[in-house]
């Protein structure tokens, strides 16, 4: 409330003159009474004192007066500074509204567009088509979180959040197939590969994904939620389609709705939750955090970790479908996950494809394994790795700051390796079959016996220097495959590895990052059925991967890297590079052999089938680089 100072004067000055228009009327009425009662000197010695104070009483009024014209000049011009801040202050303000509100029409809100006689989400109950109390209207339906993540929250205490990541990358890799040849006492002695071998660039979509999660309260159930999240892999760089490749064949549509982990269940911070839909396993998320800086690059540790066959598919790594799993909170940092997957398979030896999947556990189509079907056989079955129930725990220790430790185990019931049996083995003109050894089986014995668990068990510890960032950690890893002792000859499934590596924290958002990971000689020949070479031993068919990769992060979101990987096998090792996520692997496949009955060097097939005969090359060196750039949000 402002001071009215001009008034103030204009009152006093009023005032001031009424009292000497008294003063003057005072001496009128005086001066006839004092002249009869005294003389005229006395008489004017009154008056000139009377003027004396009069003239004093004008001085002190003029002084007064300036004084407060001087005041208000003062006013005058600070509440013309007042009004020009005020009038800059609502500048700003309106400049800044006007932000906020584009802000606002772009990030913080979702409107929900206006649509006759159509349900709009949150303001009516779907199933009694009741008002809802907690929704004052439609326009606004989810409004955004107050963090640099792209959450929304509903009206009834709920949530959603739209995560990815985006990843794409120019590569240039070498198969190391250009001058091998086949030995005197291979499949196909003398024979060479055939295609574009040596070095391929290429450019990939890796470990590429968009997905939404969310969840809701549930009233009277305490501090539950209902957890829900729909993710699809996406391919960025090619059309999405099922793989018909010479490195696999698989039925699974790349960038179809839900290809990701995807879930409903319960959630409570004090029990944990429950899921049910598909996932990678505990027995892989366990030990994500050894693989962070290589996820989806050429040297991910899943080209030997999890993976006994040196394929393409990494068999303890893989995606499980129709799965029901728990999640258990932190008790003193330490957590626990269990899950189970029905196999869905009425087919006792798991050769038929789980009901309501499109692909034989394992993740490839019927007859991908590349040895055709049995002598006297017809049609295509899950028997290169299809299995039935699987089941998949982990046990961790994190304490957030240095230590992570983990012991994790994972079993498949019944997994079907009916062909791998050829290869090594061979056809005696009927219906048995010779291994290595000599000995003789019927193959419809020796099928019915390659059908058995498999299973595999690591443990890994990972520390972090608190002085310089640095993490090193290392997992060692135990797969079996049980089987009848005869048929060990081609049991490449059982073997054990580890993996050792380092990542540094450099200046400037940068980041190094080195691996190792070994696989070491399995009980039976590591090539089975392809282009096997029994003159080499089994003890020498190891390999080894090393990878390194440099990471620079531009924000919170956007990083560009620079990856180098290179896998040498030993003897008839076939460890492929890319495996666990890189859009474009590099193997041992080739795109046909030169000589041999099924070789057909003038159109090789691509496929991996027996009609293609790709020829896998055990023992090759491949290495490559790749650069590429990821946006995670």
């Amino acid at each position: 409330m402002g001071v009215n100072i001009k008034g103030d004067v204009i009152l006093k000055k009023k005032a001031i003159s009424a009292l000497l228009a008294s003063a003057f009327a005072a001496s009128a009425v005086m001066i006839p009474t004092m002249a009869a009662a005294q003389s005229s000197a006395e008489l004017m010695q009154q008056i000139q004192a009377l003027q004396a104070q009069l003239k004093a009483i004008q001085a002190q009024v003029d002084k007064q007066a300036q004084a407060t014209q001087q005041a208000t000049q003062t006013a005058q011009q600070a509440q013309q500074t007042a009004k020009q801040a005020s009038t800059s202050v609502a500048a700003v303000q309106k400049e800044a509204d006007s932000t906020k509100a584009s802000v606002s029409t772009i990030f913080e809100r979702i409107t929900i567009p206006e649509q006759a006689n159509s349900y709009k989400p949150g303001t009516v109950n779907m199933y009694t088509g009741e008002a809802n109390p907690n929704v004052a209207g439609n326009t606004n339906f989810m409004a955004r979180e107050k963090d640099d993540s792209l959450s929304f929250t509903m009206p009834a205490g709920g949530g959603i959040t739209l995560y990815g990541n985006l990843d794409v990358s120019a590569d240039y890799a070498n198969n190391g197939l250009n001058g091998m040849v086949q030995g005197p006492n291979a499949q196909h002695p003398g024979a060479t590969p055939v295609g574009n071998n040596g070095g391929l660039g290429a450019i990939s979509t890796n470990n590429t994904y968009i997905g939404l999660r969310g969840f809701q309260p549930i009233s009277d159930w305490h501090d539950t939620q209902f957890l829900w999240q729909l993710q699809t892999n996406i391919a960025l760089t090619t059309q999405s389609g099922t793989s018909l490749s010479n490195s696999q064949e698989s039925n699974t549509v790349n960038g179809g709705m839900t290809t990701g982990t995807s879930y409903i269940g319960f959630g409570s911070k004090d029990f944990g939750a429950v899921k049910v839909g598909k996932t990678f396993a505990p027995y892989q998320t366990s030990t994500a955090a050894f693989n962070t800086p290589f996820q989806g690059t050429l040297g991910s540790y899943n080209v030997v970790m999890g993976n006994t066959g040196g394929d393409n598919r990494v068999e303890f790594g893989s995606m499980l479908e129709h799965a029901i799993w728990y999640e258990s909170p932190a008790w003193n940092n330490m957590s626990f996950a269990a899950l189970f997957s029905p196999g869905q398979n009425r087919a006792t030896d798991s050769s038929a494809i789980p009901q309501s999947s499109s692909n034989c556990n394992g993740g490839n189509i019927p007859g991908s394994g590349g040895t055709g079907t049995m002598q006297g056989e017809s049609g295509n079955y899950c028997d290169d790795g299809g299995f039935s129930n699987a089941f998949s725990t982990s046990l961790v220790y994190d304490d957030k700051k240095a230590w992570y430790a983990v012991a994790a185990y994972e079993l498949h019931q019944n997994v079907n390796r009916g062909s791998d049996l050829m290869g090594s083995a061979y056809y005696d003109g009927s219906a048995n079959i010779v291994t290595p050894s000599g000995a003789t089986y019927n193959q419809y014995q020796a099928m019915a016996a390659d059908v058995g668990n498999e299973s595999a068990f690591k443990t890994g510890l990972m520390y972090t220097f608190q002085s310089t960032g640095t993490k090193i950690g290392g997992i060692y890893e135990w797969m079996y495959r049980n089987i009848p002792s005869y048929l060990s000859y081609q049991n490449e499934r059982q073997r054990s590895g580890f993996w050792l590596t380092a990542v540094q924290d450099l200046p400037g958002a940068n980041q190094i990052a080195v691996g190792w990971a070994r696989a070491n000689a399995a009980v039976g020949d590591a090539a089975g059925q392809h282009n096997y070479d029994p003159s080499i031993p089994n003890g020498q068919s190891t390999a080894n991967m090393y990878t390194a990769v440099f990471t620079h992060q531009v924000d919170r979101n956007l990083s560009f890297y620079a990856n180098y990987a290179a896998t040498i096998n030993n003897g008839n090792a076939h460890y492929d590079m890319g495996a666990g996520g890189h859009g474009v692997t590099t193997d041992c496949h080739a795109a046909g052999v030169s000589s041999g009955s099924l070789a057909n060097p003038s159109n090789p097939s691509a496929n991996g089938g027996i009609t293609g005969d790709a020829g896998c090359w055990g023992g090759n060196h491949i290495q490559g680089i790749s650069v590429g750039m990821r946006y995670r949000f």
